[in-house]
């Protein structure tokens, strides 16, 4: 179910999928054309201690602007501006997320920290006017040229199992004219490493150069990000190796066998995809801890193998798979219309595109 325009603009463009491109900003601070994904996407090891990291990106601009050209089933997605609402779908330019997390053994505890900006043009004062009036959330100050607000709601939710901690939340939304970001911090049976506000001052820093980027990094998240972040949408993320145990154990056969063996030191694995009114085409990317595990988790000969059949399904034109060192690529390119109406195989779901809705 796609999220309220209200729900977007009270929790700063959360509901939006991951992603970026550039905006109109103001003492540059997250603006000033050209700026990118990467220049937003802050190292999150360098924010806490933490074994998996996350970050995606999408050129809605990109999206809104050629919407008309799209089948009519995702044009549907999209929604009309409404002049009554301080924020508009056409106002956006890109979104673009980054965070980090851990999880203990067998999912006993958890924490999770994460930053999700919207840039574009917006209206600052009239922003600042809704989301003071719907009363939902207190104000936090000024940090640079943003207004920042407390969403309570997060510190409240009833969430958790029997036997656990009732989960920690903090949630900060920064307003700007050239972007909205929104810091969030949960954390359940750990202590909470990142709060909102953290987080939230994390992505703005990041955007002058202030805080380590993650494009800046040398491990298996940034060498991800260099492959995927040009594509419309792309969204990755770097995993624990404790993690991949965890994931290896649910298989009963470890390491070796079965699915076990592709996970066999796997480190990191992303996705990112180019769309247009005529052709779709994802990108996988897989990335191991060495040459030899890419090699030997067997990924690019299986794709191989079953491309031929893989093609036969009428959404998908043409499938391969290569090797570049410890990174495994599969790319698949198909109908944009057959796609985004049926999904990329048969019984899939469709993507959806579009923005919050009011």
């Amino acid at each position: 179910m796609q999220p309220t325009r209200r729900q977007f603009v009270a929790a700063g463009g959360l509901a939006a999928v991951l992603g970026t491109t550039g905006l109109a900003g103001c003492s540059g601070i997250l603006g000033g054309g050209g700026t990118s994904a990467e220049s937003l996407q802050y190292d999150p090891s360098e924010v806490a201690d933490t074994g998996n990291l996350l970050f995606g990106s999408m050129n809605y601009g990109d999206l809104y602007e050629m919407r008309e050209d799209l089948p009519a089933s995702a044009q549907d997605s999209f929604e009309v501006d409404d002049e009554d609402s301080p924020f508009q779908a056409s106002d956006v330019d890109q979104m673009v997320g980054v965070g980090g997390g851990d999880v203990g053994q067998m999912m006993q505890s958890t924490s999770f920290f994460g930053s999700l900006g919207v840039t574009g043009s917006f209206d600052r004062q009239a922003m600042v006017d809704q989301i003071e009036s719907e009363g939902e959330v207190s104000s936090a100050g000024e940090y640079g040229n943003f207004a920042l607000y407390e969403v309570p709601e997060l510190s409240q939710a009833p969430v958790g199992g029997v036997g656990q901690q009732t989960p920690q939340g903090s949630g900060t939304i920064g307003l700007s004219e050239g972007a909205m970001v929104m810091g969030v911090g949960v954390a359940q049976n750990s202590d909470l490493a990142v709060d909102g506000e953290e987080a939230a001052k994390a992505m703005i820093d990041a955007s002058s150069g202030d805080v380590p980027r993650l494009s800046g990094s040398s491990g298996p998240a940034q060498d991800l990000q260099s492959r995927i972040n040009d594509r419309l949408m792309a969204v990755g993320a770097e995993v624990d190796p404790d993690l991949v145990e965890m994931a290896q154990s649910l298989y009963g056969g470890g390491p070796g066998m079965g699915g076990g063996a592709m996970l066999n030191g796997i480190r990191a694995g992303g996705l990112g995809a180019d769309i247009d009114p005529e052709t779709t085409t994802y990108e996988f990317v897989l990335i191991y801890d060495s040459d030899s595990s890419a090699e030997e988790s067997g990924v690019a000969d299986l794709v191989d193998g079953v491309s031929s059949r893989m093609e036969q399904q009428p959404a998908i034109d043409s499938v391969s798979s290569s090797r570049d060192g410890a990174a495994v690529t599969v790319e698949m390119s198909g109908s944009t219309e057959q796609i985004l109406d049926q999904g990329p195989g048969a019984g899939a779901a469709p993507l959806a595109l579009g923005a919050p809705t009011r």
